[in-house]
C-alpha cells in the first residue's frame, strides 16, 4: 500500500444532509482500499451488524446488495443509501475462496451515519452532531505505523482528553506494530509514558524509546498499553 509520506491540508468534506443521514445505513466495520478491486475489513465493531453475520478481519469484501465492490468510496455510498433494518447480501473473498453472508444494516447511535476519510481507509462509526468538515493537516509513519493529526471533533468522538493523541490510519502488514496489535482506528496518546499529541512528537518519542517501545492507546473509549517488541 503506497501512502505519501507527508500530507498538507487534507480536507475531507463531509456532507451532513439531515434527511438523508437519518435514514442511512451502517454495518460497523474499517475497511481499506487495496491493490485490486474490493476493500478489505481491517476491524470490525464488537457486536456489530458485520461481525454477527460472520464478517472476519482481512476479508476482502468484493459485493454489496448484488453490486461489484470497486473500493472504499464506492462501498461507503452502497452502505450509507442501504436503509437500516435491510438485510443485504455481503460477498467476501476468504482464503482463496468466495463467501456470501446475509447481513442487516442497522442506524448509527444516534441516528447518524458518517464516513471518516483517512488515506486509504474508511471507518464507519457513531454520528457527531452536525459535524461537517474534518481537516486532517499531518501525517507521520514510524516502525510501520502511519499516524495522522486528530481535530477537536475526532477526539471527542474516540474519547481523548485535552490537547493529545495521534490517529493511527494504517499499520504496514507483517510490521512488529502489526504483530503486537497495533490497528487502524486506535488513537496514541504516549509513547514510553511521553504523552504525544501531533505526528511529529510521535515521530520523535519512537526514536527516543528504543526497540521495545510501548504504546499507551485507547480503543472503543478504553485505555491500553501495548509493547512493541
Amino acid at each position: 500500500m503506497s501512502i505519501t509520506s507527508v500530507l498538507l491540508a487534507i480536507t475531507v468534506m463531509l456532507t451532513a444532509v439531515p434527511a438523508v443521514a437519518q435514514d442511512a445505513g451502517w454495518i460497523g466495520v474499517v475497511v481499506e482500499d487495496q491493490g485490486s478491486p474490493g476493500a478489505v475489513i481491517r476491524r470490525l465493531d464488537r457486536n456489530g451488524p458485520a461481525e454477527r453475520a460472520g464478517l472476519k478481519e482481512g476479508d476482502v469484501i468484493t459485493g454489496f446488495n448484488k453490486q461489484e465492490v470497486t473500493g472504499v468510496l464506492q462501498f461507503t455510498r452502497l452502505v450509507r443509501e442501504t436503509p437500516p433494518g435491510r438485510s443485504v447480501e455481503v460477498r467476501v473473498h476468504r482464503d482463496n475462496q468466495d463467501q456470501t453472508f446475509q447481513v442487516t444494516t442497522m442506524r448509527a447511535a444516534g441516528g447518524r451515519f458518517w464516513p471518516l476519510d483517512i488515506p486509504n481507509s474508511t471507518i464507519f462509526g457513531d454520528g457527531i452532531r452536525d459535524l461537517q468538515r474534518i481537516q486532517i493537516t499531518r501525517s507521520s509513519s514510524q516502525s510501520g505505523i502511519r499516524v495522522e493529526q486528530l481535530t477537536d471533533q475526532l477526539r471527542d468522538f474516540f474519547g481523548v482528553y485535552a490537547n493529545e493523541g495521534v490517529l493511527v490510519s494504517s499499520v504496514d502488514p507483517g510490521s512488529a506494530a502489526g504483530k503486537a496489535g497495533i490497528k487502524a482506528g486506535d488513537v496514541i496518546t504516549a509513547v514510553a509514558s511521553k504523552r504525544v499529541g501531533t505526528p511529529a512528537e510521535f515521530s520523535r518519542e519512537m526514536r527516543a524509546a528504543g526497540p521495545r517501545p510501548a504504546l499507551r492507546i485507547i480503543r472503543d473509549k478504553q485505555e491500553r498499553e501495548i509493547t512493541i517488541e
